[in-house]
């Protein structure tokens, strides 16, 4: 479903992205976190589909493995645990970002990161105009303070931002309750769980790669 013109008036727009399963893929944390506790892959893969299947947060997701393993202590809390590097990039994102600069987009990443995920996402060799996190806003999604501060910083009329994410509460919802456009990236867990629920909910903008946003976008 194509997205509604923006007002001629209002000017160009700026194409905001989360991060995690939106552009970096999380399978390397999750590894990460099943060798610190000891436990396999699928077992930490499946505790994660049953905590999603009953909307568990990922912050109660590992604290239910953690006790499940007998580790102490807070696995999810350490930075080199949940760290990602520019590898972990899914392979549509910095061809997507290329060719929506070309368009005249303007680029913005904004998701619930720490800081330090900002200097990583810096140094991506594409054209980024804005970039924040939660860490720096001192709100997460989906806080309606979080759409707000990215209003305030970007300078962008609400309706000229489209926020792309992979996540229903976390994304789409409240960035369309709060003024903003919205596309749903169908990729992640949280995304499938999502899916697998009620499919595509009517009026909602859903893609499956972000090699299909550049199009949709012109539509």
């Amino acid at each position: 479903m194509p997205l509604p013109p923006p007002p001629a008036a209002i000017g160009k727009t700026m194409i905001i992205f989360d991060v995690g399963e939106t552009l970096v893929s999380e399978t390397a944390i999750w590894h990460r976190i099943a060798g610190h506790l000891d436990l396999p892959p699928f077992t930490v893969s499946a505790a994660a589909g049953i905590a999603l299947a009953r909307n568990f947060g990922f912050a109660a997701i590992l604290k239910q493995l953690s006790e499940f393993s007998a580790i102490p202590g807070e696995p999810w809390r350490r930075p080199d645990l949940l760290s990602f590097t520019a590898d972990d990039l899914y392979e549509d994102v910095l061809p997507a970002l290329a060719q929506l600069a070309r368009d005249g987009h303007e680029i913005g990443i904004c998701g619930n990161q720490p800081a330090s995920s900002e200097q990583i996402l810096a140094n991506l060799p594409c054209q980024i105009d804005w970039l924040s996190s939660s860490a720096r806003l001192k709100c997460k999604k989906p806080d309606p303070a979080f759409f707000h501060a990215i209003v305030d910083q970007t300078g962008y009329a609400p309706e000229n931002i489209v926020y792309v994410g992979d996540r229903l509460d976390n994304d789409i919802y409240p960035a369309l309750e709060n003024g903003l456009q919205a596309v749903w990236l169908l990729r992640g867990p949280w995304s499938f769980a999502q899916w697998h629920e009620n499919g595509v909910p009517d009026g909602i903008c859903a893609i499956k790669s972000l090699a299909e946003l550049p199009a949709l976008l012109t539509a």
